[in-house]
């Protein structure tokens, strides 16, 4: 493996700043590459216990469902997620996103009198959404102005936590093999030139370590 200060390309710069992206989400001073390829664990090595990991699992799959392309249980998130919580995560970090699950299975039981990972996946969906919607909502600034960084985050929401838990999974989703792969067209950079590119049903988004 090269030292680290010679690998200086624009993919490895985005690597780098996807990283930190990550690490912040985390309560993370610093976040090494090797997180992001950390491998599934034995149960008996989860920082989360079975029904929490349960409840994540149920989450992320509502979140990224499989469709015709894999889905996030597919790509191992909810078992990155939790390698990232108990090896890089915060005390406070850990804390706020298990709350942000736990108000979701609380809701659940409230409404249904079951929890969240024991609903069908189409009631899990209604449910998340409608969660969803309210979670996300404006929330009112209160205190001193904005920080440069807070603003370019977007404006304070009612949950934050959700914010910050449905963040890491679309983002670690979106930076796996599977989708970049499967649910993403990956372009690698730099790559030749198309003046054209033709559209059509099954046209999808492309991702990859550009510069734009």
């Amino acid at each position: 493996m090269q030292p680290e200060s010679v690998v200086d390309s624009p993919q490895s710069n985005e690597r780098r700043v996807l990283l930190q992206q990550i690490g912040v989400l985390l309560g993370a001073a610093t976040l090494p590459c090797s997180a992001l390829q950390a491998a599934a664990e034995p149960a008996a090595r989860r920082f989360l216990d079975a029904a929490r990991f349960q409840l994540l699992r149920a989450v992320s799959d509502t979140m990224v469902p499989r469709t015709d392309t894999a889905g996030a249980l597919q790509a191992g998130i909810p078992q990155l997620i939790d390698t990232l919580l108990r090896n890089w995560a915060s005390a406070a970090t850990r804390t706020q996103l298990g709350d942000a699950l736990q108000r979701i299975d609380a809701t659940a039981i409230a409404q249904s009198g079951r929890r969240f990972a024991q609903l069908r996946p189409d009631a899990r969906l209604a449910l998340l959404r409608s969660y969803d919607a309210a979670a996300l909502q404006p929330a009112p600034q209160t205190g001193a102005p904005l920080s440069v960084d807070a603003m370019l985050a977007g404006p304070p929401v009612r949950d934050a936590d959700y914010a910050r838990l449905k963040e890491l999974v679309v983002t670690l989703y979106y930076s796996s093999k599977v989708g970049l792969t499967q649910e993403l067209t990956y372009v690698h950079a730099p790559g030749k030139w198309q003046p054209s590119v033709p559209v059509t049903k099954d046209t999808r988004p492309a991702g990859g370590g550009g510069l734009f």
